[in-house]
């Protein structure tokens, strides 16, 4: 595939043009993708060209699947986009003009894929019909400044989009992407969206996690009880979340939610009704903040968390956890788990969140 360069300009990004929020920032040193074959038990880099010699090293914002078919990998970061069609052992360089918060794929349509970011100035969303070798602006944000930080595409209904932006917006395209209207202002910088059948979820920087039940249109937040001291740290001390990173849904136990924070993991089994703080065996007390969060979609009980640069195991709901040991000092900014084959996973490393 030929790489390409969207919209007006095909300016070349740098860290200075492409503020994302100053959560996507472009780190330094052992970036890229991580890949295990044995679920956790050991890892290797998959970072190299598919067509030139060398390897890229990025900070991944967003790694996301082909639904029907995971041998397909799009990476999001802020050089743009990369491509994998042999389960992430090579990559194609995509796109560039762009820094990329996150990426969707159609889960009817292998050839649509959605990404999002900031080009110039100027949030953006953008789309393919032809998975990624060619791209169209559906969307650009007219405060500038304003980056747009996460996107879902709806499974019950694929033509309804939900985006989320630095400022705390919530947009919604009923029609692919053609039209949009503003739906939800939190005034906290969203981000992560998530859906999972017509309940949509938005997890914002400082201010939790909010719940739709009607696709976006009307919210509650769900977080509430996190910044009331009604957590207890492991030596009973109270504690209040400050700072939320990640969100995880439990694909086979609806209501279940893992969220990954500044002072730990926490769950709620009752849909946001209340939640409890589960401890991992962290070396360093001081050291909770919980980058990346992931629930097996195939196996609830099977769990991976991260702190910095140690990723933690559950095979039994978070009981126990087991440390595994990564083969770099970098950050863990997320986790992904093959739905087909839950031995592979991929991790994304550079730059703490």
């Amino acid at each position: 595939m030929r790489k390409i360069a969207i919209l007006l300009a095909g300016v070349a990004l740098t860290a200075a043009s492409c503020d994302l929020g100053g959560i996507f920032s472009l780190g330094s040193g052992g970036r890229g993708i991580l890949k295990s074959d044995d679920s956790g038990e050991s890892f290797h880099f998959a970072n190299k060209f598919a067509k030139q010699k060398g390897q890229f090293s990025v900070s991944p914002n967003a790694l996301e699947f082909d639904p029907r078919n995971f041998d397909v990998l799009y990476l999001g970061s802020s050089e743009g986009i990369y491509k994998s069609e042999d389960a992430g052992e090579t990559w194609t360089y995509i796109l560039t003009g762009i820094a990329v918060g996150d990426i969707r794929v159609d889960p009817n349509s292998s050839n649509i894929v959605y990404a999002v970011g900031i080009s110039g100035n100027n949030g953006k969303v953008i789309k393919s019909y032809d998975s990624g070798v060619t791209w169209v602006d559906i969307y650009s944000e007219a405060s500038k400044g304003n980056t747009v930080l996460t996107i879902d595409v709806a499974k019950t209904n694929s033509k309804i989009i939900i985006v989320g932006l630095n400022s705390g917006e919530i947009i919604r395209s009923f029609d692919e992407g053609k039209t949009w209207q503003l739906v939800k202002d939190f005034g906290n910088r969203v981000i992560k969206v998530r859906s999972s059948g017509s309940t949509v979820y938005a997890l914002t920087l400082n201010d939790g996690l909010f719940r739709s039940a009607d696709l976006g249109t009307t919210w509650s937040s769900i977080s509430t009880a996190l910044a009331s001291n009604s957590l207890f740290s492991r030596n009973n001390a109270s504690v209040t979340v400050s700072t939320f990173y990640d969100l995880a849904l439990d694909q086979k136990q609806s209501g279940v939610i893992y969220l990954g924070t500044q002072q730990g993991l926490v769950r709620s089994v009752d849909n946001g009704l209340n939640w409890a703080s589960i401890t991992l065996p962290a070396k360093d007390n001081s050291q909770l903040a919980v980058s990346s969060v992931a629930v097996n979609p195939v196996n609830s009980n099977n769990i991976y968390a991260s702190i910095s640069s140690t990723l933690f195991k559950s095979l039994n709901g978070g009981v126990t956890w087991e440390t595994k040991k990564l083969p770099t000092t970098a950050s863990v900014r997320l986790v992904l788990i093959n739905p087909e084959s839950s031995n592979t996973l991929y991790l994304g490393i550079g730059q703490t969140k």
